[in-house]
């Protein structure tokens, strides 16, 4: 999941400088367009096109594509083939088309073009990356700095800003960017090609700034194209400058700190293309702005005025998106209210909002009627530092927007034997110096065992992680937050060792407020965090939970619930309004989402009463996990499915029945050890699919969805309308669905449209450079976005928030909403549905007013009696049902 990064992304309304050139100015201004995605170790969720928000979403999309180079919408064959499969719908493209500014004369020609064959309309345009001033080097003088630069470039970024994959460090203490390469081309016994070169070794004693200005003098010559080129330079290698701008704004996000900046980077770029023109021409002066046709430059200073939007595209866009959300709000229409339950619920589960536990909560329920599931952010509203007890620093467990100002730390119950160091288990071996004989028979002995051993992980994955804990062995070892303060002292870095018990009630009373849980609560509450381990993945943060900055949620989950158990606590909340009764007991659990395992933290707090309350809640969840994981299997090629043929052959209730069988718990035991097998294979690029399909978020009470299947496509937040008239809890709700659902979103909707450009390509030749991200080879740039194994199956269709709430309070919580994520909403970069609590009217967000939408004639909404019956032969998105539970 996802939230912005943590410092303000400008948005320039001019696109290029006035008046004299200054270099200050002229990054700041281009900086904006550098992608934000850190360290892996942190991957956050973002919107891609964050440089163009602040443009309505087809206007920023198409200027994103004019500068650089990408593809805008999927191409025009596969809207008219979604169109031939019932997905895109007729009353979607004569709403996409009444909403396009179209005269109604001009409409029904729209129309008829739209089925119209073209294979090119979606190519990208002339862009500034690809068609600019820079590229005039390759078109016009047939030299491609591109090939000669960028190799000694990204091996001096790739080496400098190394965070352990290197044995040596490069960088001296305190040495910056631009000293530590003069201190290499001056100083090293083989000479630093190309800064060697009798062109430019003058230039090492000046200071990056003049460097700039005396290359880009020499090799673009027009002040009024600096600007532009330095753009075009960062465009032709995004992700390490991106990281570049980062590390320069926030050193703190690398754990061996470097100091970089963009202008220190320019300047060594520079002097390299200038070196290499140089003695490429044998020293002539060439410059850009003296070459031929200067006027056809594709100039930073007109390109918003030269974009296209292509209508047909646009219209079949929103049609396909349209379609895509009235299967949902179609299916929220009123219903025959069911006979109410008044049985008091066994248990109570707490979920993150994340769309993959959308099946888990629906099974669980399935599963046992008696269990009520909530959904919140996943850090639980408690936001902090966290520095487990093997842990060489502290990690944000909060959204990427939240500064924590509380840190907590985690010590070991039981003593831990001393850890062998390396030198003492490689002498072990008794291999040295004088056994050179011995030294070599040990080496190619365990060179073959290890290859064998290698070798059979590959072919015959076991479900044990080698050398590396599972999420499910964390609670092997007995551990303790230091939860609460014991000194008002605070740390170095200014934040409080603990929280006093007020501090405490406040979050607790945040969070249940947030969800509507005020009373009626029940036993046992189980909070479940979620996070995902996999072998080979240097993606695995983006698989985490985002509204954790990308780390498991269990030490939200262990911190809540222990806040919520303690009577001090609940002595506050008492006051306040909130009755936890004794006889409740809070449980923190971990959901990992690729195993479909579950771990239960913190057992030796628990008291017998409690170990009685779990056992029931426990086999409950064991058996939707194994339900979760055939659901998912349906989507995976080698993935064993769900029910036998003559099972196929039924009707819904007697599918149910047979669903009691032992074939069926076979399937579902087949299904789980596949995806265990998945998460631990060495040579999986697909552990699981993560976001792909994400496309709803509802904010609402459980009645409004539960009995719909949504096929793990909505990120679920518990909300009473009822107790929120001034908008109050909105407002908190929507400042992290707006960044964290919707960056997800957008990532996967621009990660899908065009791969190339705004995704990373394909996991298979990624290699992990310096710790920091994954680049094609050993020489590529950073590939920044989502690799294709995340997103080939991916819907691209912005997400629609459908809030439980009437307009007139939605009104009000915009007027306090800021006008950053105002702009979201506005620009429509995500889409917004009011829906009403009493009569399920819908309405429309658009920045100029409500609008009205009625689905009642829509009657075709399919239905099934159990979700498993629906999945049954399905490899494609299936749309919404209606669940009609079997007693």
């Amino acid at each position: 999941m996802t939230a912005t990064p943590s410092y303000s992304i400008q948005h320039h309304t001019s696109p290029i400088s006035e008046g004299p050139f200054d270099l200050d100015t002229a990054i700041d201004n281009i900086a904006h367009w550098l992608p934000t995605q850190g360290p892996i170790k942190d991957f956050i969720h973002h919107n891609t096109l964050h440089a163009v928000q602040h443009h309505p979403f087809h206007k920023g999309v198409a200027i994103a594509a004019k500068v650089f180079g990408a593809r805008s919408y999927l191409p025009l064959a596969d809207y008219q083939q979604l169109y031939r499969d019932g997905r895109i719908k007729d009353f979607a493209i004569d709403w996409a088309i009444a909403h396009s500014e179209c005269s109604e004369s001009g409409a029904q020609a729209l129309r008829e073009r739209l089925f119209i064959a073209d294979d090119s309309v979606h190519y990208p345009p002339v862009s500034l990356a690809n068609h600019g001033i820079r590229n005039r080097w390759l078109t016009h003088l047939e030299v491609d700095l591109n090939s000669l630069v960028h190799p000694i470039i990204f091996r001096l970024l790739a080496n400098f800003l190394d965070q352990g994959i290197s044995r040596w460090t490069l960088a001296k203490p305190g040495e910056s960017f631009w000293q530590c390469v003069q201190r290499l081309a001056q100083n090293s016994f083989i000479p630093l090609y190309p800064f060697n070169e009798a062109s430019v070794v003058g230039l090492l004693d000046l200071d990056p700034e003049e460097v700039i200005l005396s290359c880009l003098e020499a090799i673009v010559g027009d002040e009024a194209l600096y600007e532009q080129y330095l753009l075009e330079l960062l465009l032709s290698h995004p992700g390490w400058a991106g990281m570049v701008r980062l590390i320069e704004l926030d050193p703190k996000i690398l754990l061996q700190r470097r100091q970089i900046s963009l202008k220190e980077m320019f300047a060594v770029e520079l002097m390299a293309e200038l070196a290499v023109v140089q003695k490429k021409f044998a020293g002539r002066a060439i410059k850009i702005s003296d070459l031929p046709n200067s006027g056809d430059f594709l100039l930073l200073s007109d390109y918003e005025e030269k974009i296209t939007i292509p209508l047909r595209l646009k219209i079949w866009h929103e049609a396909m998106e349209f379609s895509l959300h009235a299967e949902l709000l179609a299916a929220l229409k009123p219903t025959e209210p069911a006979e109410a339950d008044k049985s008091a619920p066994v248990a109570q589960a707490f979920f993150c909002i994340d769309d993959r536990e959308c099946s888990l909560r629906r099974h669980l329920e399935e599963t046992h009627t008696g269990i009520e599931t909530f959904g919140a952010a996943g850090f639980f509203g408690i936001d902090f530092l966290y520095q487990g007890f093997d842990d060489a620093y502290p990690v944000a467990q909060c959204p990427n927007i939240i500064s924590p100002k509380h840190l907590i730390l985690e010590s070991n119950l039981k003593p831990e034997a001393p850890k062998p160091k390396v030198n003492a288990e490689l002498s072990n071996l008794h291999i040295n110096r004088h056994s050179l004989l011995r030294s070599l028979l040990v080496t190619q002995f365990l060179g073959m065992a290890y290859a064998a051993r290698m070798a059979w992980d590959v072919f015959r994955p076991g479900s044990q992680l080698l050398k590396i804990k599972k999420l499910s062995e964390v609670s092997d070892a007995h551990t303790h937050l230091h939860l609460l303060r014991e000194t008002d002292e605070p740390t170095e870095d200014g934040q409080m060792l603990g929280f006093s018990f007020p501090e405490m009630a406040d979050k607790i009373e945040g969070l249940l407020r947030n969800i509507g849980l005020t009373q009626n609560f029940a036993p046992l509450v189980v909070i479940v965090a979620h996070g995902s381990s996999s072998t080979n993945n240097p993606h695995f943060a983006a698989y985490d939970c985002g509204a954790c900055s990308g780390k498991p949620g269990a030490p939200n989950a262990r911190a809540f619930a222990w806040m919520a158990n303690h009577a001090n606590v609940r002595a506050i909340l008492s006051e306040r309004g909130i009755h936890i009764p004794d006889s409740t007991y809070f449980v923190p659990a971990l959901h990992n989402t690729s195993r479909d395992e579950i771990t239960y933290f913190d057992k030796h707090l628990y008291s017998q009463a409690a170990i009685d309350k779990l056992a029931v809640f426990q086999q409950a969840m064991q058996e939707a996990l194994d339900k979760n994981a055939l659901e998912r299997c349906r989507w995976f090629e080698l993935g064993p499915q769900a029910l036998p043929k003559e099972a196929l052959e039924s009707n819904a209730l007697e599918r149910y029945r047979l669903f009691k069988t032992e074939p069926q718990s076979q399937a579902r035991k087949e299904a789980h050890d596949h995806v265990i097998a998945r998460a631990t294979s060495i040579f999986e690029p697909r552990p699981e699919l993560n976001h792909s399909n994400n496309l709803y978020s509802i904010v609402g009470r459980r009645s409004l969805t539960q009995d719909l299947f949504m096929d793990r496509r909505a990120f679920l937040h518990s909300y009473n309308p009822a107790s929120d008239p001034e908008g109050v809890l909105i407002v908190k709700i929507l400042s992290a669905i707006i960044p964290v659902c919707g960056g997800i979103n957008l990532e996967y909707l621009f990660s899908r449209i065009d791969n190339s450009v705004y995704g990373a390509g394909t996991k298979l030749p990624h290699n992990v450079i310096g710790l920091l991200g994954v680049a094609n080879g050993v020489e590529g740039d950073l590939r920044t976005g989502l690799p294709s194994q995340m997103i080939e199956v991916h819907e691209p269709a912005r997400l629609l928030i459908v809030i439980e709430q009437t307009t007139p309070v939605l009104d009000k919580a915009f007027a306090k909403l800021g006008a950053s994520l105002m702009e979201w909403l506005d620009n429509d970069w995500v889409r917004l549905v009011a829906c009403h609590p009493d009569s399920r009217e819908l309405s429309y967000y658009f920045s100029t007013g409500w609008e009205a939408v009625d689905f009642s004639e829509q009657t075709d909404i399919p239905s099934a009696a159990y979700s498993e019956t629906i999945t049954q032969g399905q490899k494609a998105t299936i749309p919404v049902h209606q669940l009609r539970r079997a007693s």
